[in-house]
């Protein structure tokens, strides 16, 4: 079961999760995961310890998407792949680029300018935390024409060699919640535990991928937002009411139910 809490008070939405997961230690509910940004996890790990007590820790974690990476990893026995830096992947993509020479026209200059190496890395970026992979691009650009089209098709092979490469030594570290759903795709971690999501004013689709996942395989999913109303048109919350409505079509198409709370 999904469950919305929406408020316009982040302080507020916090301490009802927080109230929430204190109610369960109290019961001695275990499996119980907070999920937060990296930047404040520490931070909500001692709000944690604060709210519900000593014995926290029994009963309830505090995770970030990382770390939801690395806990489902440990657990399924697969150690943390190392990853590429910022040089050693502007140097995986100069040897992508190298490999297509021969097959490059828009982007055959690339391989002698730094600065456009680092556009493509940027784009790889943005292309995996949407979920946009090599075929995508090629579709893309079967539907397009003219220089438009071409490009598309050589960010396909680009990002198709590129790839090829990092699978080859060390991974691209925007592969991580990729590899993350995969692993809890394979394991019933989701099914073990209860989440509470917090704190996010907005997810890439690798994470709402994660989610999905969470949502269709846990017994209970709350996720907490910045908003004033699920069909809010607020500048100040769209994000969130946005984030909400995606949240609400995914439960709608696998048929689960949904509560929403605002306050």
């Amino acid at each position: 079961m999904l469950k919305i809490i929406l408020s316009t008070d982040w302080v507020a939405c916090r301490n009802e999760i927080l109230s929430r997961i204190a109610e369960d230690v109290a019961m001695q509910r275990p499996g119980r995961v907070l999920m937060v940004p990296e930047l404040i996890s520490y931070d909500t790990e001692r709000r944690l310890c604060k709210a519900a007590g000593d014995t926290a820790s029994r009963f309830a974690e505090v995770l970030s998407f990382p770390r939801l990476a690395s806990r489902v990893a440990d657990r399924v026995g697969n150690c943390a792949l190392r990853c590429l830096d910022n040089g050693g992947r502007i140097v995986a993509m100069a040897a992508a680029i190298h490999g297509l020479h021969s097959r490059l026209k828009a982007y055959a200059s690339v391989e002698t300018k730094p600065e456009f190496l680092k556009e493509l890395v940027d784009a790889v970026d943005e292309f995996k935390r949407c979920c946009i992979t090599s075929k995508d691009l090629k579709e893309a650009s079967l539907r397009t024409e003219g220089t438009l089209a071409q490009k598309l098709a050589e960010l396909a092979l680009i990002l198709e060699s590129y790839d090829a490469i990092c699978a080859q030594g060390l991974r691209d570290p925007r592969d991580q919640m990729t590899w993350c759903l995969e692993q809890l795709q394979e394991d019933g971690f989701a099914s073990e535990h209860v989440f509470y999501i917090d704190g996010f004013p907005d997810f890439t689709q690798q994470h709402l991928a994660i989610l999905e996942h969470l949502i269709r395989n846990s017994s209970d999913v709350t996720v907490g937002l910045t908003c004033d109303r699920l069909d809010s048109d607020a500048l100040a919350f769209e994000k969130a009411a946005d984030t909400a409505a995606q949240l609400i079509r995914f439960v709608r198409r696998h048929t689960n139910s949904i509560r929403n709370k605002a306050f």
